[in-house]
């Protein structure tokens, strides 16, 4: 028996004593009831029908969903810092200003020789186009003077009907018109002719020349300004500072850790898994978190990520859980307890785990019928800390079930049940049973 057993075993000696010394006989005879006139004070708790998980449990650890160690790539004094310990952040947010004048400086440089190549680049563009672009403008003045001496002959023809010009000044035009026509045509000859030609080798080589130097001074400055971002530490996630290293004033060094960011409005729970225990998890298997320093919570998730190879060293598989956390109650280096369902039944007859006992030939419990105490061999199924699956004769749905009973409980004794609070004696046998008292260890089958 366990050291909780030896003690309520004690308490209900005492209990007994008592009532049995308030039912000594009077003058006027014995008080009412049978085996001396006395009743044992008992706990007891009613059976019931409904659905059980036997699970088994391991030890875990919180840990947060993402992690960030916030560094610097690049050196120099740290200018502004954002966020204490404990403070929540957003994702963009900056944490970390570190000094970037000088980067500043040498990116007004690389501009000013971007511009001058690019002002160069133009330069040699204009002279390697300049002989098409001469033909081109040509092209361009000849087609305007043959629209207008076009333009010019058509109303003349229209006046020569009209009697307002002679037919010597509309031949003098046609004239012109035919010359302007020519001069186009020339001027398209010459346009073409340029165009298959191409720039000289020469002003090709400079322009080639021209662009690559624009190409540099834009990835320098390009580079420049990545270093400036660079010195600008942001939040990666919404999440918690839970680290801070840094000071205004302090000098930052590449890879060193300026503050420690966590994600924990969802957290992992690391659970280590023996190889016995292999078959019944997988991923999805639900799982039930508890955490010590957090009494009567308790977080349901599902393992997400289950490892392949056991951990370095050891004879454990990693199951990671994914729970759950808007209130931030689960912290990250938090131990945890993760009990994984091994097995399910939806219909089960239900006896107090605290009631079932192992005897040499088997499984028993203590049962109330007709107001005494009766011991019933029971078979087992499905097991947890409050419930186990039994079998037996006598046993249904709302009998009374004896919880912890001292050894000095005999079949056919005269019980009572203690009350819901746990004091005095005095309700029926068939009364709503008490709890047990917060704390107290209730011995599973086998521990009588």
């Amino acid at each position: 028996m366990t050291q909780a057993g030896h003690k309520s075993a004690g308490a209900l000696a005492l209990l007994a004593a008592a009532a049995l010394a308030g039912c000594a006989p009077h003058q006027g005879g014995p008080p009412g009831g049978g085996m001396g006139g006395f009743q044992i004070p008992v706990s007891a708790q009613p059976m019931k029908r409904g659905p059980i998980d036997q699970s088994f449990t391991v030890t875990a650890t919180v840990m947060p969903l993402q992690r960030a160690l916030l560094s610097s790539v690049v050196s120099g004094n740290v200018l502004e810092v954002n966020g204490q310990i404990g403070q929540h952040v957003s994702k963009g947010d900056l944490l970390v200003k570190i000094d970037d004048s000088t980067l500043q400086a040498q990116l007004n440089q690389n501009d000013a020789l971007l511009a001058a190549a690019q002002a160069h680049y133009q330069s040699a563009q204009a002279n390697a186009s300049g002989t098409m672009s001469s033909a081109n403008a040509g092209l361009q003045s000849a087609r305007i003077a043959a629209d207008s001496a076009d333009a010019t002959l058509r109303r003349d023809l229209m006046l020569l009907k009209q009697g307002y010009v002679s037919q010597q000044a509309v031949d003098q035009q046609q004239a012109a018109t035919a010359a302007a026509d020519s001069a186009l045509r020339a001027a398209e000859v010459q346009a073409t002719n340029s165009s298959l030609a191409g720039p000289s080798s020469s002003a090709q080589a400079d322009l080639r020349n021209a662009k690559a130097a624009v190409s540099s001074a834009a990835a320098a400055s390009a580079l420049i300004q990545a270093q400036i971002a660079q010195t600008n530490v942001r939040a990666p996630f919404d999440g918690i500072i839970v680290f801070r290293a840094v000071d205004p004033g302090s000098l930052a060094a590449p890879g060193t850790t300026l503050m420690d960011v966590d994600q924990l409005d969802h957290v992992y729970v690391d659970a280590g898994i023996s190889g016995d225990q292999l078959k019944y998890v997988r991923r999805g298997t639900p799982v039930t978190v508890t955490v010590s320093s957090v009494p009567g919570r308790s977080w349901q998730g599902a393992v997400e990520y289950f490892d392949a190879s056991a951990e370095p060293g050891t004879v454990t598989y990693l199951a990671k859980i994914v729970l759950a956390n808007p209130d931030l109650t689960l912290r990250g280096g938090m131990v945890a307890q993760a009990a994984f369902v091994q097995a399910r039944k939806s219909d089960a007859l239900l006896a107090p785990t605290a009631s079932v006992y192992q005897t040499d030939t088997g499984y028993a419990m203590f049962i109330i019928a007709d107001g005494k105490a009766a011991v019933v061999p029971v078979d087992t199924g499905l097991q947890n800390d409050q419930w186990t699956e039994v079998t037996g004769k006598g046993l249904a749905p709302n009998v009374m079930a004896i919880l912890n009973h001292s050894a000095t409980l005999q079949p056919g004794t005269p019980v009572m049940v203690l009350s819901a609070q746990g004091g005095p004696p005095g309700a029926a046998p068939g009364a709503k049973p008490g709890a047990p008292k917060p704390g107290a260890t209730k011995p599973k089958a086998g521990s009588h």
